[in-house]
């Protein structure tokens, strides 16, 4: 912003102004952009919330020393309040204390405690002890220990660096933090008390075993996992490890916490990366003849009490990948006789890829039409399943395996997510479209009802997302979890409803179709489709029959993450000082950062334009304009926009300066109301202190304020709860020439104020400014323009601030489109209007 200082006397005031007004902008935007986070619903890692809120708070903090210097004493006790909120909020965003003290190895040999072990290692320890049920042997390496590790290394500053940098809708940005944090984690260093530690349970496990060649499983048990969230298939296993590789592999399951698809699940779920510390279990390995999964509810038809299991020869990671259909067996509720057995068509064969950075093992190809279970193999893993369930008292996602000796070995239970059959009962009330459907017969592993575009899973698993996407792929790896916020429905031609992306699908209410036989086929790449998920079907086109019938607005929880949101904006937002003429406006009735903000800023205000001596002499710099609209503007006189000295007032013919005059003049169009002030309630103030929002005869502390020169503005423009900043330079050279725009706030809802910025945004876009936008904020501008271009622009710009000054409290979405017609259409009658 260019300011002139009229003499030396006032130089140092003009520049703590400025410097001022610049914290001042910085503090809005910034507020903004935590505003967003919670009400646009906007998932972010916490260390960069916690970034973004010291440079908020380091803005405010500007703001008060700039006070200061201005005019020392003003800002009184203004210090020691931003300090005592800046104290709450930090301390909300504060990661959890962490106790670094043995025990850093938990044998299984007593169940364990899930805060230092996670819920997977738990969950299988309390079944081994509590219904005595074969549980692979082994121990858990706890979550502690990888805490230590992480301070031992001195990692904690790079991993919040990386963190705070991390932009979620960049893939490159998550590519490139997730490598990095992954390669941090692999080469730690791990001290020689937990290395001997950790080998004298491999050496325990080993001596109890029969075999010569001993192998282990290490698989993660994250605190969380398994929990409220699954985490299904986002952390790596590694399969078949000896006594050499026992380290390497505990390394690589902890820096799989930091892969794409973990980072993605675990910011969505609100989870900090302090709170997700990797607790490690060490099992020993099992060599599966067939393995399965049971969900001992339908997942999509939870009222149905149907228990399922699911089963594929060899080891399950085809079948949990998403890459083989299994053999299926249905119990009805209450029942040990399967009512339903289904074989599958075809199955998954080869060699079994590397478990999310395992070591597999050969997959055995069967035929098309034998089962991979017996018929009384699966009432006893039904059973055993039930009596999970009810041990754990809800229901169960269980992994199982059967050895070469016919022993049932249960690998993992945690609780299983299922859909509420309400959404069912309102599905068939919608009358099926008297559409062909492109599909049909897919089965459904995620209900939803859901629009796009198909793209096709591209060969190595990447794909180019753009929001409502409806991915067509053969199968479903867990990695697609990454690209979860961006995809409307999956339509996989293999993959089961007990797959890890089945899982998560469900679990952030994404729509999933498998066994949808054909789908590569006849849903081609770049179609408009919709997709039933309710009856396993996919029509071509928009069938907004469906969708206004079953797609409704997904109900977000109100969870861990957006309360501790709410909670850091409950010190940042409200604003209480509302009326500056009040005795009330004073530093000691800050009540938050917000009210700081403003105190500050309307301060700043009073001693810039001299309103404390205005009252009873004139001033020769600063005088209020005299004009028929029902809107107080303070005028100050930077060098040569005022001809003549000694009035308090001054008309609009009377200035002499080019950027005010064009804003002006589209601001004061006759085509612009200022007499309607539609349906408002200004909260608590008066009649008599503003006019439909509108601050007008009143108290000087509640109008605008312009700083002026002959080829230079900055306004404050005030509308009550809204308000506007341009800064603009509009002199003989061109290049030299712009326009800046701030819009924000108003006294409408969240919603209101938003419409009616993305009115502003199509509206600004079009006369050719760059805009950006952050919830109700909006940032515009447009430089290098000749001045008489620009004079036309700042016209048109004035005619829309005086046309939407209200527009928060009463337009909707679908007023937008119009308002922007009408508003081009009348715009050319602005170059007619004479000044006022």
């Amino acid at each position: 912003m260019r300011l002139l200082a009229p003499d030396r006397v006032v130089q140092q005031t003009y520049e703590a102004f400025k410097e001022l007004l610049d914290f001042n902008g910085r503090s809005h935007e910034l507020m903004a952009d935590l505003e967003a986070l919670y009400y646009e619903h906007k998932p972010e890692d916490f260390a960069r919330i916690r970034s973004q809120y010291r440079r908020f708070a380091a803005a405010v903090s500007g703001m008060i020393t700039s006070l200061e210097q201005m005019q020392p004493g003003m800002a009184g006790p203004l210090r020691e309040y931003y300090s005592k909120y800046d104290f709450y909020i930090t301390l909300l965003l504060a990661p959890p204390e962490q106790f670094l003290i043995p025990p850093f190895v938990l044998d299984h040999d007593t169940p364990v405690d899930p805060g230092l072990a996670g819920n997977k290692s738990y969950n299988l320890t309390a079944l081994q002890h509590g219904l005595e049920i074969r549980v692979p042997e082994g121990f858990t390496i706890s979550a502690t220990t990888y805490d230590l590790l992480v301070a031992h290394n001195q990692l904690r500053p790079a991993i919040d660096l990386l963190l705070a940098g991390l932009d979620l809708n960049t893939p490159a940005s998550l590519d490139q933090i997730s490598q990095a944090l992954m390669t941090l984690v692999q080469n730690m260093e791990i001290p020689s008390h937990i290395t001997e530690a950790i080998l004298a349970e491999y050496d325990a496990l080993a001596n109890n075993e029969w075999s010569s060649f001993f192998t282990v499983a290490v698989r993660s048990s994250a605190l969380h996992e398994d929990g409220e969230h699954s985490f299904a298939g986002q952390y790596h296993s590694v399969l078949g490890v000896d006594r050499a590789g026992l380290l390497a592999a505990y390394l690589e399951v902890c820096a799989s916490k930091y892969s794409p698809q973990a980072l993605l699940y675990r910011i969505h779920a609100g989870i900090s990366d302090e709170d997700a510390a990797m607790a490690v279990m060490v099992q020993r390995m099992i060599d599966g003849v067939t393995s399965g999964v049971v969900y001992t509810r339908n997942p999509v038809a939870a009222g149905s009490g149907e228990l399922l299991v699911h089963a594929v020869p060899g080891l399950g990671l085809a079948l949990v990948g998403g890459e083989a259909v299994p053999d299926t067996f249905c119990f009805a509720a209450g029942s040990l006789t399967p009512v339903e057995e289904t074989a599958a068509t075809y199955k998954h064969s080869g060699t079994d890829e590397k478990n999310k950075g395992g070591r597999g093992a050969p997959a055995r190809c069967t035929s098309s039409h034998s089962s991979s279970l017996h018929r009384d193999q699966a009432v006893h893993i039904a059973r055993i399943s039930r009596e999970i369930e009810q041990f754990f008292g809800v229901p169960q996602d269980i992994e199982w395996a059967i050895d070469g000796e016919d022993n049932l070995y249960i690998l993992q239970a945690r609780p299983l997510a299922v859909e509420d059959n309400r959404e069912i009962e309102e599905s068939q009330t919608v009358e099926i479209p008297d559409i062909s459907p492109l599909l049909v017969h897919a089965r459904i592993a995620s209900k939803g009802v859901a629009h796009g575009i198909v793209q096709h899973l591209q060969p190595g698993g990447g794909i180019d997302t753009a929001e409502q996407t409806i991915l067509v792929t053969r199968h479903i790896p867990p990695s697609l979890a990454r690209y979860i916020p961006k995809l409307a429905a999956v339509v996989c031609e293999q993959g089961s409803v007990t797959g890890h992306f089945a899982t998560v699908c469900r679990e952030f209410q994404v729509a999933l179709l498998v066994e949808a036989q054909g789908a590569l086929t006849v849903l081609n790449e770049g179609t408009e489709v919709t997709v039933d998920g309710f009856r396993g079907c996919v029509y071509p086109g928009r069938v907004d029959q469906l969708l206004t019938g079953l797609e409704e607005k997904k109900d977000l929880p109100d969870s861990a993450y957006r309360r501790k949101l709410r909670s850091m904006l409950d010190h940042i937002t409200p604003l209480h000082l509302l009326d500056p003429a009040s005795p009330e406006f004073r530093a000691q009735s800050c009540r938050s950062l917000h009210d700081i903000i403003r105190f500050s800023h309307e301060k700043a205000v009073q001693i810039m334009f001299g309103l404390g001596s205005m009252a009873g002499s004139a001033s020769s710099r600063c005088r209020k304009l005299t004009t028929d609209i029902p809107l107080d503007i303070y005028l100050l006189d930077v060098g040569g926009a005022f001809h003549q000295e000694g009035s308090e007032e001054i008309t609009p013919r009377e200035l002499h300066s080019e950027p005010f005059l064009a804003l002006w003049k589209g601001l004061s169009h006759p085509r612009v109301d200022w007499d309607n002030h539609l349906h408002f309630d200004w909260k608590g103030f008066s009649d008599a202190a503003l006019s439909g929002g509108i601050s007008v005869g009143v108290t000087k502390e509640y109008a605008s304020y312009a700083i002026v020169s002959p080829d230079y503005l900055n306004l404050n423009m005030r509308f009550g709860f809204h308000f506007a900043l341009l800064d603009c330079l509009c002199g003989s050279v061109s290049r030299a020439n712009y326009c800046q725009l701030r819009f924000a706030g108003g006294g409408g809802d969240y919603q209101g104020k938003v419409i009616r910025i993305v009115l502003l945004q199509r509206i600004l876009e079009q006369l050719d400014f760059e805009v950006r936008v952050r919830g109700d904020l909006l940032d515009a501008r447009i430089q290098a323009l000749a001045a008489p271009r620009l004079m036309s622009v700042l016209t048109q710009v004035g005619y829309l601030l005086g046309k939407t000054k209200l527009l928060d409290m009463s337009m909707q979405i679908e007023d937008i489109a119009p308002f922007v017609q009408d508003f081009f259409a009348e715009i050319g009658d602005t170059a007619d209007h004479e000044k006022h």
